[in-house]
């Protein structure tokens, strides 16, 4: 018995040693983890604060000042010269670029301001180091709000739930980092802040002295303007007795103006009397002369008519007697038979290509050049002629077409009567070969212009 209690001493001792020993090294595992945690957070601190470059900090101070002193001193800026203000911010921002735009400090700030969340880091008990997870992608936080506030999402420590899963815990060391690097941001934004408003303050700076170079100009204008005002004063005094010697001038003129001006108006009412007694002598004398110019023209149009019948008559008996085989007498035929059409030259129809001829038929009115067609009927007998256009493309009655075929003058007709989609003509005597021509025949015709008496 006295064996066993000593045996259950020793194993109770040797426990008691094991469980010392085990909270002795989680002791030291801990205070290795808050001891690194808390080196690294002071050198990122001290690199932050840029602590070794005192001399740099001692110039940035000094030029502070310098900028303060030229604010102060609020030293009037003549007009093209160099503002101080501007120089002193200019100086101000070059030093502090060197130290918050230093390429130390942009790294280290850029590491620690981040978002430590859950499984971000692992001690590293080999290093004895904090060290980031495999994998794991640190964010830069958004705004001031602490992201693990809610503890049923980020606990402190691990938390395992009933289903077995685990919620991946936010230690306090985590979460220091992470309001630290919020600190950090904000101290480097306000930096960017404070010099962005030095920067405004020496653009409204500016403006202040334009305005108020603008003011003593202005000043000085008013000054000079009050002087030529004492002596505009002056001579206005002479030039208002000048001008009352000239109006009473104008008056004893606009006084004489009027007497001459009502005696013009009585000429103007006796003229006018005159004007009217020779407009009615002048209409009665064209009254007279457009009617002696009726009846000539009555005269002439009805020796134009029996001209037109005429010579009608005599292309019909010639084409009768070609037809039964005899012959027209032509001794008292003369070229004064039709006296309605220029002579022309047989040169005939332009030459036109394929386009030329497609623009031609397309046109709404047969111009000068003329245009292609077909005969649709002619009748030999009557010496009428039948085609397949008319008013659409702008004929009338009484114009005269010369119609060519291959190239030669085959006839020359007067349109009769004019419609839509055709017009009827009767072909003048005396010329070309009207007997050659047949229905379907393409033919090309030419507008003529006619002769007045």
């Amino acid at each position: 018995m006295r064996v066993l209690a000593v045996l259950f001493r020793i194993f109770s001792l040797l426990g008691l040693l094991a469980l010392a020993a085990l909270l002795w090294m989680k002791f030291d595992t801990q205070t290795k983890q808050q001891t690194s945690f808390l080196d690294e957070v002071i050198d990122d601190a001290y690199v932050i604060l840029q602590s070794e470059k005192e001399a740099q900090w001692k110039d940035i101070s000094e030029k502070k000042s310098a900028f303060n002193d030229v604010f102060d001193a609020n030293e009037q800026v003549a007009d093209g010269d160099e503002n101080l203000l501007s120089i002193a911010v200019d100086s101000l921002r070059t030093s502090e670029d060197g130290i918050i735009r230093n390429q130390d400090y942009r790294e280290r700030l850029d590491s620690v301001t981040k978002e430590y969340g859950p499984g971000s880091l692992y001690w590293d008990a080999e290093n004895l180091i904090w060290k980031i997870s495999d994998g794991y992608k640190l964010e830069s936080p958004a705004g001031f709000r602490d992201p693990f506030e809610d503890d049923s999402k980020f606990p402190f420590k691990d938390l395992k739930k009933e289903d077995g899963t685990v919620i991946k815990g936010v230690p306090r060391h985590q979460r220091l980092r992470t309001v630290i690097g919020m600190f950090y941001k904000d101290r480097h934004d306000k930096y960017s802040e404070i010099s962005k408003l030095r920067t405004m303050v020496v653009e409204r700076d500016e403006e202040l002295r334009q305005f108020q170079n603008m003011w003593a100009r202005e000043k000085k204008l008013k000054e000079d303007t009050q002087d030529e005002l004492a002596d505009t004063q002056i001579k206005l005094k002479g030039v208002e007795a000048d001008l009352a010697n000239e109006k009473q001038e104008r008056q004893n003129e606009k006084e004489a103006a009027e007497q001459q001006i009502l005696v013009l108006n009585t000429r103007v009412g006796e003229m006018e009397t005159e004007k009217q007694e020779k407009v009615k002598v002048h209409e009665a004398e064209l009254d007279a002369i457009n009617e002696e110019h009726r009846e000539v023209l009555a005269k002439k149009q009805e020796e134009i008519r029996q001209a037109d019948a005429d010579g009608y008559k005599r292309g019909i008996e010639e084409m009768l007697a070609k037809q039964q085989g005899g012959e027209v007498a032509e001794n008292d035929i003369t070229e004064e038979v039709n006296p309605f059409l220029f002579k022309k030259a047989d040169v005939g129809p332009p030459v036109m290509n394929e386009l030329d001829v497609i623009a031609v038929t397309n046109q709404k009115q047969i111009s000068d050049i003329g245009a292609p067609t077909t005969i649709a009927r002619v009748d030999s007998k009557t010496g009428m002629m039948l085609l397949p256009f008319g008013q659409e493309r702008g004929v009338v009655q009484g114009t005269v077409f010369t119609v060519w075929k291959d190239k030669r003058e085959a006839a020359r007709i007067r349109v009769q009567s004019s419609r839509e989609g055709f017009l009827l003509a009767y072909i003048l005597p005396r010329f070309g070969e009207p007997q050659k021509l047949r229905p379907g025949d393409s033919i090309y015709i030419i507008p003529e212009l006619e002769q007045s008496l």
